[in-house]
């Protein structure tokens, strides 16, 4: 099932890549007018909008390229035509005799076009005349920043998104080089969950998308393999440029310090009172909520609590393998449970 999940999770994703700005959208070579289009087809399908592209690459669209159908609360519906302009000149008159032409042809209730560059005198005259909306660049921008903040609220709630930014690559030869493995343990992959948790903060923090940008898995394996405690030493990991260092770097040596190399130290101590008392309310949890105890938490993950132990909702959250959507069905009586033994074992 777990590959079902992925499968299913990856269909889910958007095959077309977002522009990061106004300024990749119109200067990389990923995108062209047929990207534009898409781009306003994601856009407006995200929001909720039905939409279908009449424009086709290399074909005539007869005047409107996409078609907004919107239905109202009052009843019947609104079919807006829109005709999409990838131009860095301004737009003339044609487009927008083209544009008017096709409100009977697929009976469309309104007329917008959305340019990244401006219009024409003219243009505008006869724009407003037939009730044609103009969007213009600034327009565009506001759309860009729509998808970002859609992005983050999907990164919040869920962790993952359908949304997928262009990522510009370089291209530089190197060296293959075989890559030492990190060995796998239950404590690295602690230590994975918690800086990926890290990942997250840092993005939204910083702005920065998609997530990888801030760091990718490899530069996580290399910070638990070499645990960075000074800026320089955390320069030397490959990724780590002197902008990102100098940004963020302190949070991640401090993450280190806190949760690396002091704990690091005790992670294996376990708290077998603890976990016995874990699998005891585990029972209860379940047998209260009419749950599968498998549901509540399995054995492993009370031994990954009974190291942690945490107190608050956003350390339970962080602990590998505890399902999220258990927060809120039992998560503040399990912090009581925890805090409760804690006080009576100082």
């Amino acid at each position: 099932m777990g590959l079902l999940k992925d499968l299913l999770r990856q269909t889910e994703k958007i095959d077309f890549l977002f522009p990061n700005s106004f300024e990749e959208l119109m200067n990389n070579e990923y995108y062209d007018y047929d990207k534009f289009e898409w781009f306003l087809y994601y856009v407006f399908k995200l929001d909720g909008s039905k939409v279908e592209k009449i424009g086709k690459k290399g074909k005539g669209d007869g005047g409107a390229d996409l078609i907004l159908t919107i239905p109202q609360v009052e009843g019947g519906i609104r079919r807006i035509g829109v005709q999409a302009k990838y131009w860095k000149n301004r737009v003339g008159t044609e487009p927008i005799n083209q544009l008017a032409s096709a409100k009977s042809r697929h009976n469309l209730t309104d007329l917008w076009i959305i340019t990244t560059s401006d219009l024409t005198t003219d243009a505008k005259k006869i724009a407003e005349v037939m009730d044609i909306k103009i969007l213009r660049q600034d327009d565009v921008v506001k759309l860009i920043e729509s998808i970002k903040e859609r992005y983050e609220n999907d990164i919040e709630k869920n962790g993952e998104s359908s949304i997928e930014f262009l990522q510009i690559i370089k291209k530089i030869p190197i060296e293959k080089k075989v890559k030492k493995p990190i060995q796998k343990n239950p404590q690295n992959e602690e230590y994975i969950v918690l800086l990926k948790a890290l990942r997250i903060e840092l993005s939204k923090k910083y702005k920065l998308y998609p997530l990888y940008t801030v760091y990718n898995n490899e530069m996580i394996d290399a910070i638990i393999e070499n645990k960075p405690v000074t800026l320089d030493s955390l320069s030397k990991i490959k990724g780590f440029g002197t902008k990102k260092v100098e940004t963020f770097g302190n949070e991640i040596i401090n993450f280190v310090k806190d949760s690396l190399t002091k704990k690091s130290k005790v992670v294996l101590e376990v708290d077998q009172n603890l976990i016995d008392l874990l699998l005891l309310e585990r029972v209860k949890i379940a047998k209260y909520n009419k749950m599968l105890e498998t549901d509540v938490y399995d054995d492993k993950v009370a031994t990954y609590i009974a190291k942690m132990k945490p107190t608050n909702k956003e350390t339970l959250l962080k602990v590998y393998g505890f399902k999220k959507e258990n927060i809120d069905i039992f998560g503040d009586y399990l912090l009581k449970v925890i805090s409760k033994y804690l006080d009576s074992n100082k």
